[in-house]
């Protein structure tokens, strides 16, 4: 009896345990004013790129729309996957490791390619980006089409993860999905702050077939 209880007793320990990882997995994070602004920097880049014209409109009064949160998983972020995306570019090692660690979760399983939840609705940007919610979209099949009908002045979305950020602070690394895109394509940017402004030092766009 005493045997059986005591292992009803680690039978719920486990259960507990597991209920608070997956809670706190599942609790948003909630991205910094330095996130913003490194987020900011790169996508009014790709708003001017005349490279980034995914959805084939005017400039005029154009906007790139980001999704309200990060990625769910993170298989974007292994480092055999940014090293086929950026080609003979570069990232510095400690910022591409911080990148991992803050869309991981803690004590997440490598495995499993688990991301954290981390909502952009809380940070403000500038004239010509929008925050919305793609999940319908997307839910579509991501076409031009339907993107393009809900978002007639868009050029394009990005799904970003959380920047990475070098130990002295100076550098940061960004990747996120963009589109819309008929086999999907991933941007990785480095970007540099220089007198309290971050700027692109280059930005590379890797389009999937």
């Amino acid at each position: 009896m005493n045997a059986l209880a005591h292992f009803a007793g680690k039978v719920s320990l486990c259960i507990v345990c597991t209920s608070l990882l997956a809670a706190q997995a599942a609790t948003p994070v909630i991205p910094d004013k330095r996130d913003g602004q490194v987020l900011e920097a790169l996508l009014l880049h790709l708003l001017d790129d005349p490279k980034f014209d995914m959805a084939r409109v005017s400039t005029n009064g154009a906007v790139i729309v980001l999704h309200v949160r990060t990625p769910e998983k993170t298989g974007f972020l292994q480092s055999r996957q940014i090293r086929s995306d950026v080609g003979s570019h570069t990232l510095p090692g400690d910022a591409e490791e911080d990148l991992r660690l803050r869309n991981s979760p803690p004590n997440g399983k490598p495995e499993t390619y688990d991301a954290i939840i981390a909502s952009f609705t809380n940070l403000t940007f500038g004239a010509g980006i929008a925050v919305a919610d793609l999940t319908g979209f997307w839910s579509h099949g991501r076409s031009h089409g339907s993107f393009s009908a809900a978002h007639p002045k868009a050029r394009g979305w990005a799904e970003a993860y959380l920047p990475g950020y070098s130990k002295d602070g100076l550098r940061a690394v960004v990747r996120a999905r963009v589109g819309p895109s008929a086999h999907g394509a991933m941007v990785t940017a480095l970007l540099e702050k220089i007198d309290g402004k971050w700027v692109i030092k280059w930005h590379h766009i890797a389009w999937y077939v």
